[in-house]
């Protein structure tokens, strides 16, 4: 089964018997939708149909067809086609492929039951716009002359273009078979800010966010930053996620009792892109940390007894109680105390 040039050809060769069917389509698949395709075979009756359009023949003597070998969808490997050089087969297909679905069984999961795949796109099908970039035999003229590299300007970012050379000489014209090749992604642009956030402790916030829209290109990772509201315009802290169908990320080594600006940051192979905005939070208070021995100075019947707030105090300092031999004897907010 072969699209080519606006045809949907079909060979069928059971035996000695080989049979074509051809299926005119010109680019009335070029609409950036969904087409589904029909192959059928049906006694000596051998049929191909694209959503409205229908072509059938009749095979010259009627086989029974049996598959006992792997089936190969999108291309066939080269030492496979070395055996079939009379079909002529063409590259690999380009494009995208769901519902597959035998006379027998349910609708094969491809991503599962494939034992191997070459040259598979992960980034996605084309995009409705598509249709303006699918015109048949419509190529451009890039370069004319005697040089063996070109360089072409002007392209669209993480698209996939074909290239063809035409070596001519006084015996006249030939043409190499197309090569696919994709320009780079570019740098994200309109990256949003935080959805949401929310405290888990006072050393860890979760951060939410949407997908941004309008990305050209595969988002390689995202990275989650936290500023102090008047510190210096670095961040206290950073994370990078690597899984990037996740949109919500944890953020740790934060200070309880801080305000902080929280940004989102993407990032393509071509680069990053920091929102432009921030989403603000206060972490909450915690247990004091670096609590100061007390001192004393000493008199003949008392002492004087103070001490230092707490180095970290993770909050507001609402009580303190002095302990003497294990009892405490003082409770209050003060930080010096007579013990008579």
């Amino acid at each position: 089964i072969e699209l080519k040039s606006g045809i949907l050809n079909i060979f069928l060769k059971t035996g000695i018997v080989f049979t074509q069917v051809d299926l005119w389509l010109g680019l009335s698949y070029c609409d950036g939708k969904w087409n589904k395709v029909t192959v059928n075979k049906e006694g000596s009756v051998v049929s191909a149909s694209m959503n409205e359009l229908r072509e059938q023949t009749l095979e010259a003597r009627v086989q029974q067809l049996k598959v006992n070998s792997p089936v190969y969808i999108g291309g066939i490997p080269p030492e496979v086609q070395n055996f079939y050089k009379e079909l002529g087969l063409e590259q690999g297909f380009g494009g995208c492929m769901k519902d597959v679905k035998f006379t027998r069984g349910a609708v094969v999961n491809l991503a599962s039951v494939s034992s191997s795949a070459v040259r598979v796109n992960l980034d996605g099908c084309l995009s409705t716009d598509s249709a303006v970039n699918c015109r048949g035999n419509d190529s451009i003229l890039v370069y004319r002359g005697k040089e063996q590299s070109v360089y072409e300007s002007g392209l669209q970012p993480f698209t996939e273009y074909l290239y063809r050379v035409v070596a001519s000489n006084e015996g006249g014209s030939i043409s190499s078979v197309w090569t696919h090749v994709r320009t780079r992604e570019s740098v994200p642009q309109n990256v949003p800010t935080p959805s949401r956030v929310h405290s888990i402790n006072g050393y860890s916030i979760e951060v939410t966010w949407d997908k941004p829209a309008g990305v050209i290109g595969v988002i390689e990772k995202y990275i989650l930053k936290a500023y102090e509201e008047d510190g210096p315009n670095v961040p206290i802290t950073s994370a990078e996620l690597a899984d990037t169908s996740m949109l919500t990320g944890i953020l740790t080594g934060l200070h309880p009792f801080t305000n902080y600006a929280v940004t989102l940051t993407a990032c393509t192979l071509a680069g990053c892109t920091e929102s432009l905005h921030a989403s603000n939070i206060s972490t909450p208070q915690e247990a004091p940390e670096d609590v100061q021995s007390p001192t004393a100075i000493s008199f003949p019947t008392f002492l004087l007894m103070s001490w230092s707030p707490p180095k970290t105090p993770n909050g507001i300092i609402t009580q303190y109680t002095l302990y003497m031999n294990g009892v405490p004897i003082f409770f209050g907010n003060g930080t010096k105390y007579v013990v008579k």
